[in-house]
This record gives structure tokens, C-alpha cells and sequence, in this order.
């Protein structure tokens, strides 16, 4: 049973919400600007989802899921996916009712983009699109978003103040309206709220090591009072993208401290990207997804015993990007390689503990080397099968590697007889029964049906662990 039914069925219900105005300008941001980051799916679904509300109209009808796949023209799972993509980005929010008999209903509160001023300025998103995009791509969109500063210094200021056009009421005259009916209209019924303005939520991460932050700060004496609120949200932001530890950076804040003790925003930026070229290069980070979710690992909470549950267990709890690096004994990454791990989450939208398999797969199959063109085919073909949990990519990998040795089987096996033989064994045959001959074929065909049938238990049998120590071997022997 695919996990996805575990959280979500076609015949549930939900609505489609929004607090805020979804403008031109934002339609063109979601495009332009957050759909190289979600893909075009993610994208259409928001939009899809923003259609179901009517003109001045902020809250839809209900609708069913299987209406909804309908519409988008694809599965269920793809739909749960997507809208995982949307709600990490921070542009829908989810909320889940079930009632008396267990039906769930989905209310669906769409969230507006972020302003590209924002979107620009934003220490993570900006980075990802930077990385997507390459720099000329980047610049470009950057300036389709940007307008000359005018000189104010060469202009009179000529506007009118409020006070200048209009004029208050009467004291008495105030009261009285207050005191009235129309007085009452002003208030706002406490179940209702009002349309606002772009009010884009903040991207969420998981919780960074702030006391051990403060531990390390307070030896240099580092106030309590500098670790301001927005400042403690940049490090988060900062601390993502850039994978750095707290301890290292304490380092980097440090060296944003100015003179009167508080932190240069500007600053930390700078100095945490300066680390970053330090330790990893000019290749600006990428975004991908982190390790495999744990509604698809099987082993969560569970103790390994056999080397099959310890080779599961490892890539389940193992990042892509970790896997090349342990494979490479801690060596740094190719940029290449690092651009494989992007486009197998990306591209094929396989997750992270399938695309660990996958690598290491490919990995022992060509003596530790990753092929894109061959990668990406073995993806496709994983892509198509919907595979998501580890053990099923293990159980395919096997298959392929059935398949492989079969295939190097049938080249080496010894040329076809001659022909002469070829057609006296024909004669011979064509003399015998019907019946007979008829009985001959289903035995031949019961015989090589039940070979095939001992070879699949067999490479059942075999563990994944012990397939890549056969490849391993096999290497080392030929070299």
C-alpha cells in the first residue's frame, strides 16, 4: 500500500482560503521567481488552487481530492508531494478537521509570495535561485525587478498633508456618531477578520543550537542584548544555507561586531559566505531535500539485526550529499556529483533514501564512478516505477543487476551450431506427432519458466549489501 493513503485519499474534502490579495505582480513573482525553486507542478497546483476563489470571493466551496487530480492530471501521491513543496516555501498553509464519523475535510489557506524586494533580500531563497539560474539568468530577472532611484535633491517636494485637505469632526458630533448604530458598525465582529495587505510568513527551519551559540559568544563577551531577534532569524537562515555549525558560527559573529556592540547584518552575511568559499568553493550551495522522510522510512524507531535492516537504516538517516562524501573518505565533492544528487531530487523527484541507493548502485556498478547520462536513465526508470522506500529501491537494484548478468551470460555463451545441424534436428522434428511435438514445447516452456522463477528467488535471496560487496570484489580482482 503506497504511505501517501496513509495521509490523504481522493474522496476527502477540502476548501481554499486566503487573508490577502493575490496581485498581478504576485502572480508574476510566483512564476519568475519561486517556481525554479518548487517546479512547475507546485506551481500550477497553487494557481489551480487559487482558482477555486471566486472574484471577491476569499473563501471556496468545497471540493474533493479526486476533483482536484482531475484538474492537475495527475495521482493523489504527486498532489501530497507538491503541496509539501508549497507549504515549506511558505505559500500555503494546511489545516486538517475530522468529524464525529472520521471523514477529514482540508481547508487550504493560500499565502501570498513574498515581494521580489523581499524575495531578493532573502539570505536563503536568493542563494537557491542564484544557484538555478547561473549569474546572467539571475541578473536579468534581478533588473526586471528593479527601477532607477531619482535625485530628490533636484525635485521641490509639493505634496499635501492630511491635515491641509481635510478637517475633523466636531467634538459632540464625533460622540454621537460613536454612541449610534454607525458607531457600531466600526467595530469588527470578533469571528471576522479584514483583507490585508502582502503579509508573507517567514520561511520556517528547524531549531539552530542558540545555547550553545551563547555558550561560545560568552567567553569573548559577547552581550546577551546583540543576539536581537531579526538577528537570531538571519543566523537560522544563515546557518541553513550555508551549513554551519554553531561553533563556527560564533567565529562569524564575532567578526560582524561593531564597536557599540551590536551585530552588522551586512557583515554576517559577508563573513558567512566568505566562510563558505573557504571551505567549499566559488560553487554557490544548492537547494535539495534533506534526509529520507520519516512517513517512508521503515526502520524509524526501529533497532537494525540483519545487515539488510543496517544497510536500510543507514540510507534512511543518510543525506545524499553525506554518502558521496563517505564514499570519497571525507574528500570534498565534485561539483558534478553535487549537481547528479540536485537533479535526482529535482528532476526525478526521487527521495532522498532512493537516490542514496541509487548512487551507491551506480557507484560499485562503474567502479566508483557516476555516469549523468547513465544515472539519469536508471532515475527515469526508478521514476516511473514510483519507487519511495529504500527497501524497494534495494529490491529493483537487485533486478537490474539480474538482468545485467543475464545479459553478460548470453555473450558469452558458445556460437549457435551449424546450420546443417540446424536443419537435420528440424527434419527429425518435423517427422514426430503434432501432439507430441506440441507436448515437447510446453515441457521446454514449463522447464525455462521455472528456471527463470529459481533465478529471481535467487537474487531475492541475495541481500543488497551483498551485491555491492560481489561488485566491489569483482572490481578489485580486475584491476
Amino acid at each position: 500500500m503506497s504511505w501517501h493513503w496513509k495521509e490523504l485519499l481522493p474522496v476527502d474534502r477540502f476548501s481554499v482560503r486566503t487573508s490577502n490579495y493575490i496581485t498581478e505582480v504576485d502572480r508574476l513573482t510566483l512564476t519568475l521567481l519561486y517556481q525554479p525553486l518548487t517546479g512547475a507542478i507546485a506551481h500550477s497546483l497553487y494557481l489551480t488552487l487559487l482558482s477555486q476563489l471566486e472574484k471577491d470571493e476569499y473563501w471556496s466551496s468545497e471540493w474533493t481530492h479526486r476533483q482536484l487530480m482531475l484538474l492537475l492530471g495527475v495521482s493523489l501521491e504527486v498532489i501530497y508531494e507538491e503541496r509539501k513543496k508549497l507549504e515549506g516555501i511558505g505559500l500555503l498553509k494546511t489545516f486538517k478537521h475530522k468529524d464525529e464519523s472520521g471523514n477529514a475535510t482540508y481547508l487550504y489557506e493560500l499565502q501570498p509570495p513574498m515581494t521580489p524586494k523581499q524575495f531578493f533580500e532573502n539570505d536563503v531563497l536568493s542563494v537557491y535561485l542564484f544557484n538555478r539560474l547561473g549569474k546572467s539568468h539571475y541578473r536579468q530577472l534581478r533588473d526586471r525587478f528593479t527601477l532607477n532611484q531619482i535625485n530628490r535633491d533636484d525635485y521641490m517636494e509639493m505634496t499635501h498633508a492630511f491635515d491641509e485637505v481635510y478637517v475633523s469632526l466636531h467634538h459632540s458630533e464625533m460622540v454621537s456618531n460613536l454612541t449610534s448604530e454607525t458607531g457600531n458598525a466600526l467595530q469588527v465582529d470578533k469571528d471576522k477578520q479584514l483583507l490585508s495587505s502582502n503579509e508573507q510568513s517567514e520561511l520556517v527551519f528547524q531549531a539552530f543550537d542558540f545555547e550553545l551559540l551563547e555558550k561560545s559568544l560568552s567567553s569573548f563577551i559577547v552581550p546577551d542584548e546583540a543576539l536581537t531577534e531579526e538577528v537570531r532569524k538571519t543566523i537560522s537562515r544563515l546557518a541553513f544555507v550555508y551549513k554551519i555549525e554553531p561553533l563556527e558560527m560564533s567565529s562569524i559573529v564575532q567578526q560582524a561586531l561593531l564597536h557599540d556592540e551590536k551585530v552588522d547584518l551586512q557583515q554576517l552575511r559577508k563573513k558567512a559566505q566568505e566562510w563558505y568559499k573557504v571551505e567549499h568553493g566559488n560553487e554557490p550551495p544548492g537547494l535539495a531535500m534533506q534526509k529520507q522522510p520519516i512517513i517512508n522510512q521503515t526502520m524509524a524507531g526501529v533497532e537494525p539485526k540483519t545487515e539488510e535492516e543496517r544497510a536500510i537504516k543507514f540510507y534512511e538517516t543518510t543525506a545524499p550529499l553525506e554518502l558521496l562524501e563517505i564514499r570519497s573518505d571525507g574528500a570534498k565533492v565534485a561539483t558534478a556529483d553535487v549537481k547528479i544528487i540536485e537533479s535526482l531530487i529535482l528532476d526525478h523527484q526521487l527521495l532522498p533514501g532512493v537516490a542514496n541507493v541509487l548512487l551507491d548502485f551506480m557507484l560499485y556498478s562503474q567502479d566508483m564512478k557516476l555516469s549523468k547520462a547513465l544515472v539519469d536513465k536508471v532515475a527515469g526508470h526508478w521514476s516511473r516505477k514510483k519507487v519511495k522506500t529504500v527497501k524497494e529501491a534495494m529490491q529493483l537494484a537487485l533486478v537490474e543487476r539480474r538482468k545485467a548478468n543475464e545479459v553478460a551470460n548470453k555473450m558469452n555463451q558458445p556460437p549457435v551450431q551449424k546450420r546443417t545441424n540446424q536443419k537435420k534436428q528440424n527434419a527429425k522434428r518435423d517427422k514426430l506427432p503434432k501432439w507430441m511435438m506440441e507436448e515437447k514445447e510446453n515441457k521446454q516452456k514449463n522447464q525455462k519458466v521455472e528456471e527463470d522463477t529459481q533465478q529471481e528467488s535467487k537474487a531475492d535471496d541475495q541481500s543488497f549489501a551483498q551485491m555491492l560487496e560481489q561488485l566491489r570484489k569483482s572490481k578489485e580482482g580486475g584491476r
